[in-house]
């Protein structure tokens, strides 16, 4: 049947902040299912059916109806398989990021987000066998391996031979990674270093853990040396902290070191929600740095991940910009070049 819906109504569930939800795109889609709500799972199950029911007769939730990625076309009927899940940990962290969206308060395990267990959802998922070779299921934070069932529920998939992907601070080494990362799917983790250097690793992450986050990487790039470029290496782009030639050399002079293959660039996710309305400032020293970091990585041999949404921001695809004044981008140029603070 033809209509209007999307591959997250139609088979993705995420453990998200409060809730069950069914994207974790950054349009939000349709209200999400409190687990404090007795039979939350099964409840939000039943809410997806209604509103695949609802997008059959031209019924958009309110939520989804500026979504790029709705689209109409010829769409399969749901037949109950889960595609992808997306596993998040906000209840503790082992970094104090600047950036962070829940302004890092769960640090040290301060709890944050409200009471779930994954692992109960995932056991429930493999029992009623909705789980597929092509399920994809990310873990992301807060620190996803800080969790205490973290490890018990990468075997479970493992043996599911689902597609796993973490995104970590790396901080913590976690052998079940490196046994993640040998299975025959194309399992990666994402580590997100940010910059070259301790001083400014310290800045970002406020937490003085640089040399904690390098040695990890070198030791998943030493335990599965036949798949390194499995582990990727992330560096989100903030103005004024490591927008410029010199952090991105020194990025790139560890990852020529350790024997990264794989890098992935983005902007700061803070300063640039996605709005489509705001008058947001895209700093010429970040948009000169997003194009140089690509550049190096062609260069020096390196396989760059495409960040769709990273590369609108800084097209301009999804912003409306105000102009900056000429004084104010010459300002951001220099510090592009030189490094200096501003």
């Amino acid at each position: 049947m033809k209509y209007k819906c999307c591959d997250h109504i139609l088979g993705s569930i995420d453990l998200s902040f409060s809730g069950f939800k069914y994207c974790n795109e950054v349009w939000e889609g349709p209200e999400y299912i409190s687990y404090k709500e007795e039979n939350a799972f099964e409840k939000n199950e039943q809410r997806r059916l209604e509103i695949i029911e609802a997008m059959k007769k031209g019924i958009i939730p309110e939520r989804c109806k500026q979504c790029p990625i709705l689209e109409e076309k010829e769409w399969q009927n749901f037949d109950g398989k889960i595609h992808k899940i997306t596993v998040f940990n906000w209840r503790h962290c082992n970094a104090a990021c600047f950036y962070c969206s829940v302004h890092s308060d769960f640090y040290e395990g301060i709890k944050k987000s409200d009471d779930y267990d994954a692992l109960p959802i995932i056991e429930k998922l493999i029992d009623e066998r909705r789980l597929t070779a092509d399920t994809f299921v990310a873990f992301m934070g807060g620190e996803p391996t800080m969790l205490e069932e973290f490890p018990l529920i990468v075997k479970l998939l493992l043996k599911q031979n689902c597609r796993l992907e973490v995104l970590s601070n790396g901080i913590k080494y976690e052998p079940v990674i490196s046994e993640m990362l040998k299975a025959a799917n194309h399992n990666m983790i994402c580590i997100s270093l940010d910059c070259g250097s301790r001083d400014s690793y310290k800045k970002i992450k406020r937490v003085d853990k640089f040399n904690e986050v390098t040695s990890t990487i070198k030791q998943y790039i030493k335990e599965t040396a036949d798949k390194a470029n499995r582990i990727k290496v992330k560096y989100i782009i903030f103005p004024n902290v490591n927008d410029n030639k010199k952090e991105i050399d020194a990025f790139f002079d560890f990852c020529k070191e350790a024997g990264v293959k794989t890098v992935a660039r983005a902007v700061n996710h803070v300063e640039s929600k996605m709005s489509t309305t705001s008058n947001q400032v895209i700093e010429a020293s970040v948009i000169k740095s997003y194009k140089y970091f690509k550049e190096q990585a062609i260069k020096l041999g390196f396989e760059l991940q495409p960040e769709p949404w990273a590369d609108a921001i800084v097209e301009n695809k999804v912003y409306n910009c105000r102009k900056i004044s000429p004084f104010t981008r010459l300002k951001s140029e220099l510090h592009f070049l030189l490094g200096n603070k501003r």
